[in-house]
Parts: C-alpha cells; sequence; structure tokens
C-alpha cells in the first residue's frame, strides 16, 4: 500500500512540475505552449517511446489509437489523472 501511495504523490508531483514547465515556457513564448506525454516522454529518451508504441502496436492493435491519443494529451493532465486516481484509490482501500 505505501508503495502505491508513494507512486499516486510522485506522479502528481510529476505533474506539477510539467504544468509548472509549460507556464514557464508559456512565459518565454509569450504564447501558450503545453507539451504532450509523447514529447516529454521523447526528450527523455525516444528509442523507448517508439518501442513501446510499436510493441503496443504489435501485440493489442486495437488499442493502438487509443494509447496515440493519451499520449497526445498534455503531461501535466495525463500524469495528475493517472496519480490521483490511484492516490485515491489506495485511501478507499485503507478505509474499507
Amino acid at each position: 500500500m505505501f508503495l502505491f501511495r508513494l507512486i499516486g504523490l510522485l506522479l502528481i508531483t510529476l505533474a506539477l512540475m510539467a504544468l509548472g514547465a509549460d507556464a514557464l515556457q508559456s512565459l518565454e513564448a509569450g504564447a501558450i505552449k503545453i507539451r504532450s506525454l509523447a514529447e516529454i516522454w521523447g526528450l527523455v529518451h525516444q528509442h523507448s517511446l517508439d518501442a513501446f508504441t510499436g510493441w503496443v502496436a504489435a501485440t493489442v492493435p486495437a488499442a493502438s489509437g487509443p494509447l496515440t491519443t493519451v499520449i497526445g494529451y498534455p503531461a501535466w493532465a495525463v500524469l495528475g489523472v493517472i496519480g490521483i486516481v490511484l492516490a485515491a484509490l489506495i485511501r478507499l482501500t485503507r478505509r474499507g
């Protein structure tokens, strides 16, 4: 339980960091600039992004389209939603 709570808080922290980076980039550019999860993942390690999307397309072709859509969303939104859902699920299981 502790590990999942820690992962949830880490994802929420990463989401806030991505939101802050987008805000700073927007201020520097003078226009709204929002990076997608795919862009950030590509900056960190492009080969793993390509390998993962290729693996999903090969093993579960029906999930390839939705995966492309989800990683095209803003990074702070994807990471934040996953982190909040994970933290909420852990909290609910602790109550029960």
